[in-house]
């Protein structure tokens, strides 16, 4: 049996990232970059007005009082979507107001646009263009989105290890990118073992219970940037076991499996895995709950990781093993854990590190704290409904006193797909 980080060390370093792939930006949403994405064009591409108004020089507004207004003609109308029109140099367009639409262009020798409800629009003469008034100054640059303010070419958008969310798709079709490369998502096969496993049904024959791994898994795997290939039950069986696996390790990038790995006799799979010609990496961590966890890579390169069967234990396999495998697939750097104070006396587990179901939250002073749930067995799955974070208890720690601080990861990645 070898200790968490051991074990996370020998998966790190037996996983690289996926091939590339190219996608149009319109379905890359939940997908990974594989290089830092740069921007094509300028946003803003050219100077435009932030509201609607009258674009005019802020210079000539110097003396704007509500006392004495500031008037000037208006010299027509710029619309979004047209040219900025030609306009006089600087000297003489300071005699003068443009109306203006809210991301309409600025011409060059204009540089403020003053809001349409903070002037009074006169009425034109016979023979003269309307005109407004400007009851206080405006300056350089006001209600102006200038050339470049937001990106400019080749200014990088997106780095390289980034799950694509909505507002990255923004800023990348802002930036002239109809395109991106990404890494390949994870296919994974999951397999749950067991000849007691029922898959539907509230009424269970005596000795059956219904399969609840299967649906934690399929409902897990698409938040994580990963498509199920197959999902399919196994019962105890050794030969049904190989044949499975053999398939499995053809068709997947991860190979997921629950049950049959601890020390009885129905405990198929680390069997099974020698036979078909793969290699345990490891099988047993210094943990709680899940100790009797196994990793392998199967032929083919694909990776298994042999998961026991009580609920809790597949949760912490796959929040602190298969989480980490996929992360490192994808490209994605590791999680960081966040600290929080215990409120209350927490118990050491001796040689293993233990994971906890546990609600965390802020004081009124902002201090993070976090609480150990009642009801910590491999097998209460209600406990975890209360949950929103895992509490990390180190190996070798004696019984902490309440006020301890603890490691804590959330239930899932912040960088989740969204659902």
């Amino acid at each position: 049996m070898i200790s968490y980080e051991e074990a996370l060390a020998l998966l790190r370093t037996g996983t690289v990232p996926l091939p590339r792939r190219t996608l149009p930006l319109a379905v890359a949403a939940g997908e990974v970059t594989s290089a830092a994405i740069s921007a094509r064009l300028s946003v803003p591409g050219f100077a435009n007005a932030a509201m609607e108004g009258y674009v005019l020089r802020a210079s000539a507004t110097a003396t704007a009082s509500p006392a004495a207004p500031v008037r000037l003609p208006v010299a027509g109308l710029i619309a979004a979507g047209t040219a900025p029109p030609c306009t006089p140099d600087r000297a003489a367009a300071a005699g003068q107001a443009w109306e203006i639409f809210t991301g309409a262009p600025v011409p060059a020798a204009l540089d403020a646009v003053v809001p349409v409800e903070r002037v009074t629009r006169v009425a034109a003469r016979v023979g003269e263009p309307p005109s407004v008034e400007i009851t206080s100054p405006l300056r350089p640059g006001q209600n102006v989105r200038f050339a470049g303010e937001d990106f400019v070419p080749g200014a990088t958008v997106v780095a390289a290890g980034t799950r694509l969310a909505p507002h990255h798709l923004m800023g990348l079709a802002a930036c002239g990118i109809d395109e991106v490369s990404v890494v390949a998502r994870p296919r994974v096969a999951v397999l749950t073992t067991g000849s007691e496993l029922e898959q539907a049904g509230a009424d269970l024959a005596p000795g059956r219970i219904r399969d609840a791994n299967g649906p934690y898994l399929h409902a897990l795997l698409p938040l994580l940037g990963a498509g199920v290939s197959t999902a399919a039950t196994a019962a105890d069986d050794a030969a049904e076991l190989r044949d499975r696996l053999g398939l499995l390790a053809r068709t997947a990038d991860l190979v997921l499996t629950t049950g049959g790995v601890s020390a009885g006799r129905l405990d198929l799979l680390p069997a099974a895995v020698r036979e078909i010609g793969g290699e345990v990496v490891f099988h047993k961590v210094a943990i709680r709950p899940g100790k009797p966890v196994l990793h392998a890579r199967l032929p083919g390169g694909a990776l298994l990781f042999g998961l026991p069967g009580n609920p809790l234990a597949v949760a912490v396999g796959m929040r602190f093993f298969v989480i980490p495998a996929l992360r490192t697939l994808q490209g994605l750097a590791p999680e960081q854990p966040e600290t929080a104070m215990t409120l209350e006396p927490v118990r050491g587990r001796g040689t293993l590190r233990f994971f906890a179901k546990a609600f965390a939250d802020l004081d009124a002073a902002g201090q993070r704290r976090v609480r150990l749930l009642p009801g910590q067995e491999s097998f209460r799955i209600a406990p975890l409904l209360q949950a929103n974070c895992w509490a990390i208890v180190p190996e070798g720690s004696a019984d902490l006193p309440a006020g301890s601080i603890l490691h804590t990861l959330p239930l899932y990645p912040a960088d989740s797909c969204p659902p």
